[in-house]
């Protein structure tokens, strides 16, 4: 069955007819990055496309296809800094430079407002992702040539619900955590293996959650498809309601 939401999905009248009715664009934007040996690499765009879905199914609109890449680095990183070998990149992760995805978001911004959008939900699944996304809106005063930009990233609906989920972990939004774990099991539970929490430490492959607490552990190891699916669920409640109240 067709998700007539997504835009690679609808044929050329159903997309004019559902932008008529709904003129709200979501773009999520993430890379293929490292989240410990437990998470298959995909979450960040994975989870801020769906909540983007999830969210469309709501207030209406289109959700463009994922855009799966991201800089790495706050603030993000150039090309050139890359390139010095200077910066951890976690092999198998995947970055490119914040020049490129400046760009890239850049034209899908004026190329959406050219197809007469009258809002684009920016969504960074990553960290330095949302966070150019935010700088750019503001560069522009939240407004491309007459399309309104709300920009936003993975916590910006949730951070309440992660935090009183938190139980003792001093740092309940920390990468990879339970939080963003449960995301991904919401996404398809195969994404996951609980059973190499453990597992991190010792691998010779590097890993940004290397030298978590056993309280942080135990909290990954406790994550739910459950608690994933109330996030992504309230995620798309909350980014919907605030779209509706931009469209008026």
């Amino acid at each position: 069955m067709r998700d007539m939401h997504r835009w690679e999905q609808l044929r050329p009248e159903e997309f004019l007819t559902e932008q008529e009715r709904a003129p709200v664009v979501y773009c999520a934007f993430g890379p293929m990055e490292d989240h410990g040996l437990q998470n298959a690499l995909g979450v960040d765009p994975g989870k801020a496309h769906e909540i983007c879905r999830r969210a469309a199914h709501i207030s209406g609109g289109i959700v463009f296809p994922m855009v799966p890449f991201a800089p790495a680095g706050a603030p993000p990183l150039s090309r050139e800094q890359m390139l010095t070998g200077e910066f951890p990149l976690f092999p198998p992760s995947l970055f490119v430079s914040v020049e490129l995805c400046r760009n890239v978001a850049g034209e899908l911004f004026e190329r959406f407002a050219a197809l007469g959008f009258r809002l684009c939900v920016g969504f960074g699944g990553h960290g330095p992702a949302a966070s150019l996304l935010k700088q750019m809106a503001g560069e522009h005063n939240g407004d491309v040539t007459g399309m309104s930009l709300l920009t936003c990233g993975s916590t910006t609906y949730t951070a309440d619900i992660i935090r009183e989920s938190g139980g003792d972990d001093p740092k309940p939004l920390s990468h990879g955590g339970k939080w963003e774990t449960a995301m991904n099991m919401a996404l398809n539970s195969d994404y996951v293996d609980l059973s190499r929490v453990r597992d991190i430490d010792p691998s010779p492959i590097p890993s940004q959650l290397k030298g978590r607490t056993d309280t942080q552990l135990r909290g990954i190891e406790a994550a739910t498809v459950a608690f994933g699916e109330t996030l992504i669920d309230t995620a798309a409640e909350r980014l919907a309601a605030e779209v509706k109240g931009r469209l008026g």
